[in-house]
């Protein structure tokens, strides 16, 4: 069977934001701690939180056009027992309540609040698509494109987009939507999607595909499977 060749599709496309949570763009969250606390580390914080205003204006026009906005956020046990990530390495964040659930830090920024009956997949590592119902979602959804924004780059966003790849979707990554604690490995990993992965589009380019969208209220069950 011949495997399908087609590029992205913005007409069957959702909006996946990684991540956008008070303790990766917060002042007071824990990477603001984080940074002044060691300030060697040279965070971008500002960088970071510049991502905040392309991320809403992007969700507002998917929502516009008709097209799923989707949460992946990270949020953790307490003592770290669900953490599918090197916790153990000795971060200093294993010494906060980085993420805990049911903490401020591990709620979404209060200018991006998900609307209601819009999905929050929680991820226990950094790929969206790992052990997470991320792909079902999308299935259900019938989107074949995956307009990709959030924090940080080179991490939870990068490792989400590849496991995209994997799962065949077709990848647009929103440059100004996204952001690392430094700009230059934000600059190299976006060569890098860019060479394999996917396309990377700034979010105005992704508003004014948009605009060519015909929003169409989705039909009880259109998409899911029939049982019984």
């Amino acid at each position: 069977m011949n495997a399908d060749m087609t590029g992205p599709d913005i007409q069957r496309s959702a909006l996946i934001v990684v991540d956008m949570q008070n303790d990766f763009l917060h002042p007071e969250g824990a990477f603001g701690h984080l940074a002044r606390d060691l300030p060697e580390r040279n965070i971008d914080m500002a960088f970071l939180a510049s991502t905040i205003a392309p991320v809403k204006r992007l969700a507002d026009a998917f929502r516009q056009a008709g097209r799923p906005v989707i949460y992946v956020t990270h949020v953790l046990k307490a003592d770290y027992s669900d953490a599918a990530f090197p916790y153990w390495r000795g971060s200093r964040m294993r010494k906060t309540e980085f993420l805990f659930e049911g903490t401020w830090g591990a709620q979404i920024v209060d200018e991006l609040t998900p609307r209601n009956g819009e999905h929050v997949v929680v991820k226990k590592g950094f790929g969206g698509f790992s052990n997470t119902p991320l792909d079902t979602i999308l299935r259900n959804y019938g989107v074949t494109t995956c307009v990709m924004c959030g924090v940080t780059t080179c991490v939870c966003v990068s490792t989400t987009i590849r496991g995209g790849v994997e799962h065949n979707y077709r990848i647009i990554a929103v440059k100004d939507g996204m952001a690392e604690v430094h700009r230059d490995s934000h600059e190299a990993e976006l060569k890098t999607i860019s060479r394999v992965f996917g396309d990377v589009k700034t979010s105005d380019e992704v508003v004014d595909a948009l605009k060519e969208v015909k929003a169409e209220p989705r039909r009880s069950g259109e998409g899911m499977a029939v049982l019984g």
